[in-house]
């Protein structure tokens, strides 16, 4: 198959070109002057390399904390809409493990699991106002049922640093080859660098749900920027990180070294309106939650509680409204990811790469997705799909 457009996001710029592909890798890249018969040929519009998420909840009304094996399909491809071909699905319900293994080894209608991103259930610290709201003491043997019952397949786990017990935990992961990162803490600076010292090496979407920058103590955060061998997740919505403290992040932290991330759940593409929290939340601020038209999903206090906005979105902020180059940008969400979590076939539309692209209008919106060589989501014939039980059951207006 050979693939054509005007802008083809190439490690080296964006320009005319041809992506050749055999056995769904990218055989061989060619210019516009070798005037090849395409089998698709998408005009002028822009070809970016496929979208890593490595930090995502869930999308469409599913949530990978319960979805079963045959939801985990449509919720895969609901990511392939939003432009995400490979993902690590993002829980701490370690039940749910073995199913993701399972089908990280499958050919699947949609993104490609990557690995298994445990978000916790080591923390210490609850939304923007720093609440403390206690953790569950850490358990060595509880860290071995993980790596178990991922079958190799747990690639990163979330530790509040200062916990008791934390360091231990992470010279266990790092041990097992498990990429540890710092998240929902409270810790300061130097609790911050001990743990970076016995072997964290990522931020937990960088500046949300941590200590902060302050000129007495820069928490968790400044380590976390400072430390050169940390790798910084970071959401560009513009509400998780306001727009000036991502240019200020950009000023000080080297890009190779920043993930483009979502921190989406199962509002990802959901409709505005007002929705039940469920029955975990009915005695909380999160009793009722609101799917704002800018796409932020809101407890009854104004409280983030996630984002419905998907990775792309954020692209287009820093492109549009920071001014970034768009081959700058896409290195943060897919190149970066890739090499931090040895992904070795993808990240860019090279040779011998994965062929995973996703085609993008002057909107950034998804108008196809195409994953190891096959489409898998074509805005022409489809739509993203939605799990309309959860509507009824949710959905309050």
């Amino acid at each position: 198959m050979i693939i054509y457009s005007e802008r083809v996001c190439l490690p080296d710029g964006i320009r005319p070109a041809y992506l050749i592909e055999e056995n769904g890798r990218i055989k061989a890249v060619a210019g516009k002057e070798a005037g090849l018969k395409a089998d698709v040929d998408y005009g002028n519009q822009r070809i970016i390399p496929g979208i890593i998420d490595t930090h995502n909840h869930g999308a469409a009304g599913y949530r990978f904390d319960d979805a079963n094996e045959e939801e985990l399909k449509p919720l895969l491809k609901a990511q392939a809409a939003h432009g995400v071909t490979a993902i690590l699905p993002t829980t701490t319900i370690v039940s749910q493990f073995p199913i993701l293994a399972k089908l990280a080894e499958e050919t699947l209608d949609g993104a490609r699991i990557a690995g298994i991103h445990s978000e916790g259930p080591w923390g210490a610290r609850v939304g923007e106002k720093g609440i403390n709201t206690g953790y569950p003491p850490v358990d060595l043997d509880h860290a071995k049922k993980m790596i178990e019952e991922a079958h190799g397949k747990l690639v990163l786990v979330d530790i509040a640093p200062e916990v008791p017990g934390a360091l231990e935990a992470i010279d266990y992961f790092v041990s097992q080859g498990v990429t540890v990162a710092a998240y929902h803490t409270n810790a300061n600076y130097a609790e911050a660098n001990r743990g970076i010292d016995h072997g964290i090496t990522v931020a937990t979407h960088l500046g949300n749900v941590m200590t902060g920058l302050h000129h007495r103590d820069i928490g968790t955060m400044g380590a976390c920027i400072l430390r050169d061998e940390v790798d910084c997740e970071l959401i560009c919505d513009g509400l998780h990180v306001c727009l000036p403290m991502i240019q200020l992040i950009m000023k000080m932290k080297d890009h190779d070294r920043i993930m483009l991330v979502s921190d989406n759940g199962a509002f990802l593409g959901a409709p505005v309106g007002h929705y039940k929290g469920g029955k975990k939340n009915e005695n909380s601020d999160r009793a009722v939650l609101e799917v704002t038209p800018e796409g932020f999903v809101l407890s009854q206090t104004g409280r983030l509680t996630g984002s419905s906005m998907p990775v792309l979105y954020g692209i287009g902020n820093l492109v549009e409204k920071l001014h970034m180059p768009l081959e700058e940008v896409v290195r943060m969400s897919s190149a970066n990811p890739a090499r931090k979590y040895n992904l070795k076939n993808k990240g860019e539309l090279a040779v011998d790469k994965d062929l995973d692209l996703v085609v993008i209008d002057e909107d950034y919106n998804v108008v196809a997705t195409y994953v190891e060589g096959r489409k898998v989501f074509d805005r022409a014939v489809e739509k993203s799909p939605f799990n309309e039980s959860f509507l009824q059951e949710y959905k309050i207006d």
